[in-house]
This record gives structure tokens, C-alpha cells and sequence, in this order.
């Protein structure tokens, strides 16, 4: 259940993402974008109708994330302020499974005071979850502090992700 809510949350947020870029496809709310193309001379039917855009690998997702947390300035000077002094974003979110993760991890490792790079190293290189990362570096917390520390974190890093696309887009007022 703890691990399923925390993907639920991911998900939430690799979907509020990515909804621009269908939109951006021309694919309308019922999802008729126009007549169906034919796939290319040597071309499978999946290569033509995979989005352009759609990152096809685990390195692909990454630098897609990473790419966008580098174009949007809202979001990446929020999350400049929580990482130590002289601390590379780039660097910094490279090997999290994607923008949930990493802005979640963020936000734990300020409020919790654990240093980012032990908290890093816990969930990319030893794949330990954000919470069993939290238990082995802050072994002091309860599980009553650990799980609501993480619910926390997720709930400002989705308050991070809509503050930033909200300016990102601008209303049509």
C-alpha cells in the first residue's frame, strides 16, 4: 500500500507532464487528430505511430525530465534553493527515474536535513525507495514520521510541478 501510493503520486505527475505534449500532437480532447499516415518504406506500423517525441528508453526518459527541469526556470530556481551551495541541478537529477522522484527527494533531504547526495546514492545506486532510503540514513524516525515526511515531500513536489506550469502556461484571460 505505501509503495503503491507513492507510484500513484508519480504517475500523477508524469501525467500532468505529459498532457501538453499530446495536446501538442493535435490530438483533440476525443482523440481524433486527423486521418491515420501510412508508416514510411521500411517502417513497422509502431515506428510510425510512436510519438516523435516520446522517449523510448530509461536514458531517453531521463534526459527528457532533465531537459525539461532545465527550460523551466520557475521550477528549477525553486529547487536550486533546497540543494547545498554549489550544487549542479543537471548533476543532481541525473540517475533518478524521473522528475517525481528527484523533486521528492529534494524536498527530503531539506526538510529532513539528510544530505542530498547520501539520500541520491540510496535510491539511484543502491535502489533503495525514498522511504527505506529515509529509514537507513535517518534511523532515529518512526515509521509514523517516516511515512508522513514522505507524503509531505510528494505533496510539495506536486505543488512544485503545477506552480511551475501554471506560469509556464499562461491563461487565456
Amino acid at each position: 500500500m505505501k509503495r503503491s501510493s507513492m507510484w500513484t503520486i508519480v504517475l500523477a505527475v508524469m501525467t500532468l507532464l505529459t498532457t501538453g505534449v499530446w495536446a501538442q500532437h493535435g490530438r483533440g480532447a476525443a482523440g481524433h487528430g486527423g486521418p491515420p499516415s501510412l508508416p514510411a518504406h521500411g517502417q513497422s506500423h509502431a515506428e510510425a505511430t510512436a510519438p516523435a517525441t516520446a522517449p523510448t528508453t530509461d536514458s531517453d526518459r531521463a534526459a527528457d525530465f532533465e531537459s525539461r527541469l532545465a527550460s523551466n526556470s520557475k521550477l528549477s530556481s525553486r529547487l536550486q534553493s533546497l540543494l547545498p551551495p554549489n550544487t549542479n541541478l543537471q548533476t543532481a537529477a541525473s540517475e533518478f527515474k524521473n522528475q517525481g522522484q528527484f523533486i521528492a527527494a529534494v524536498h527530503v533531504s531539506h526538510n529532513l536535513n539528510i544530505p542530498f547526495d547520501q539520500l541520491k546514492t540510496d535510491m539511484t545506486t543502491n535502489r533503495d525507495s525514498l522511504r527505506g532510503a529515509i529509514r537507513k540514513l535517518r534511523p532515529d524516525l518512526d515509521s509514523k514520521a517516516v511515512n508522513s515526511n514522505v507524503k509531505l515531500a510528494e505533496r510539495q513536489a506536486k505543488t512544485d510541478v503545477q506552480e511551475s506550469s501554471e506560469v509556464a502556461e499562461p491563461s487565456s484571460k
